[in-house]
């Protein structure tokens, strides 16, 4: 009975390690800490940093060195290598490279669904504008800017959980893609849609794998 209590009690608190590291909207990053990286910027230049994306619209954070989040100037930024992941800017936003060939690359946009923060059915005679209005009011979207991050960290079981939205991109030169098959299909010339219906047929292409789509490059990009 002892070994059972102790493995429910370890269970538990696995389970609140993990739940704490998801991002909420005290903490809406995608790592659960800022990790050593590198900006690579337009101008060739490049710099070592504390680093995070941020997810209401994929911008990158970094530390000062007084360890107070700052938000990098996006049109000055090219890429990123946060701890072992690159990362390119897409759309101007920073996207993990998912996947990557000679031909081009697939990369992985991740956003916080903010929008499911405010959905309400106005439940237990509360108006709907009225739930929504303090539910808007409750999320810290933007205000980790100018914050000293590890306060931050201490307060971020205080926020409401935050779920992630993925979505991925084809990007090859001069070209950026959302990676499903209706926006590729537009894109395909009328005088290649023979072609693309062959090799469509050869290549069985999976819609929620970078290591797939990937191949869809050397069809786009020759």
């Amino acid at each position: 009975m002892k070994r059972f209590l102790i493995t429910c009690i370890a269970l538990v608190a696995i389970s609140a390690a993990a739940t704490a590291q998801e991002p909420t909207t005290q903490w809406p990053y995608l790592y659960p800490e800022f990790r050593t990286g590198i900006v690579s910027f337009a101008d060739g230049q490049s710099q070592s940093y504390q680093l995070n994306v941020h997810l209401r619209r994929a911008g990158l954070h970094f530390l000062d060195s007084e360890g107070i989040i700052k938000e990098a100037d996006i049109s000055k930024v090219s890429g990123a290598q946060i701890g072992q992941e690159p990362f390119l800017k897409v759309n101007g936003e920073m996207m993990r490279v998912a996947a990557q060939s000679a031909h081009g690359c697939v990369a992985e946009e991740v956003l916080g669904d903010f929008a499911a923060l405010t959905e309400t059915g106005g439940a237990y005679g509360v108006s709907s504008t009225t739930a929504a209005t303090r539910k808007l009011s409750s999320i810290e979207t933007d205000s980790q800017i100018n914050q000293n991050h590890m306060l931050l960290m201490q307060s971020r079981s205080n926020g409401k959980m935050l779920s992630m939205l993925k979505a991925y991109w084809l990007v090859y030169p001069g070209n950026v893609v959302k990676a499903t098959r209706g926006e590729v299909e537009k894109i395909i010339p009328a005088d290649r849609k023979a072609d693309w219906k062959a090799w469509k047929k050869a290549h069985n292409i999976k819609w929620n794998d970078p290591e797939s789509m990937v191949n869809l490059l050397e069809f786009l990009n020759p």
